[in-house]
């Protein structure tokens, strides 16, 4: 399936290409013009749901364009991040409805921010992906076993890092994490608080997995008790697996 669509209109073909190799890479379906007049046509062609203008281009400028496109009544909703190396060009903009500015340079974080405010994200959750965290290989390897005959889609992570790097290429359904005794080798809340920085990624369902005892109650410090699950041999965690997950799909 096609992600939303983004038309960049530019004059700087080295522009044009860093940023659609970015957001392609991001999942969102990217056309692009080199001018206004061929910004009017592939906007009226393709109907994107946004639109990134550079301000200063041949032919026609982006605020000419961006004027002509929403005096189309079907086009005039069109959300538009205008990148520009003048800042004083942001005041051209300013009350403008759905328009964001930036200033070149800019930081390509802050380009994505402002993307997925006006138009979201274009990964889509994966209802039965999981991202299944942990260290013990052996266990990891049953749990994931388990998971994959209830039709789940596992993918592994073994560390911070790489928790959140897969959870974001995978935008998950289930996130499930080992709580270890040693949190310096892994700490399952520093995973889950950086998760719940992202809009999307804060909403998938985090649980943790602990031996029964003592690690139970670190565990209940930082998360709810029905986001826990304790078991004492593994045959007990994958009964319990099997009993919750398969309910939520």
């Amino acid at each position: 399936m096609a992600g939303k669509k983004i038309l960049i209109v530019d004059d700087e073909p080295n522009i044009v290409d860093i940023l659609s190799v970015r957001l392609a890479a991001l999942s969102y379906e990217v056309i692009t013009a080199s001018n206004g007049e061929e910004a009017i046509l592939k906007t009226k062609a393709e109907k994107p749901d946004l639109l990134i203008l550079d301000v200063l281009m041949p032919k026609m400028t982006g605020f000419e364009a961006l004027r002509k496109i929403r005096e189309d009544r079907e086009l005039k909703d069109i959300p538009a991040i205008i990148i520009s190396a003048k800042g004083s060009m942001k005041e051209f903009f300013a009350g403008k409805n759905a328009v964001q500015f930036l200033c070149k340079p800019y930081d390509p974080k802050e380009l994505v921010a402002k993307i997925e405010t006006l138009i979201g994200s274009s990964r889509l959750r994966s209802s039965n992906g999981v991202v299944l965290i942990g260290v013990e290989d052996v266990l990891l390897k049953k749990i994931k076993d388990c998971l994959t005959l209830l039709g789940y889609q596992v993918s592994m992570a073994l560390n911070e890092e790489d928790a959140y790097k897969v959870s974001w290429n995978l935008m998950p359904g289930l996130i499930l994490c080992q709580f270890w005794e040693d949190l310096t080798i892994l700490d399952p809340k520093k995973i889950f608080d950086k998760l719940a920085l992202h809009p999307r990624l804060s909403q998938v369902p985090f649980y943790v997995f602990c031996k029964q005892g003592s690690i139970v109650l670190d565990a209940m410090k930082s998360f709810k008790e029905d986001k826990i699950i304790g078991y004492s041999q593994t045959s007990d965690l994958l009964k319990a697996l099997e009993t919750n997950f398969k309910e939520k799909k």
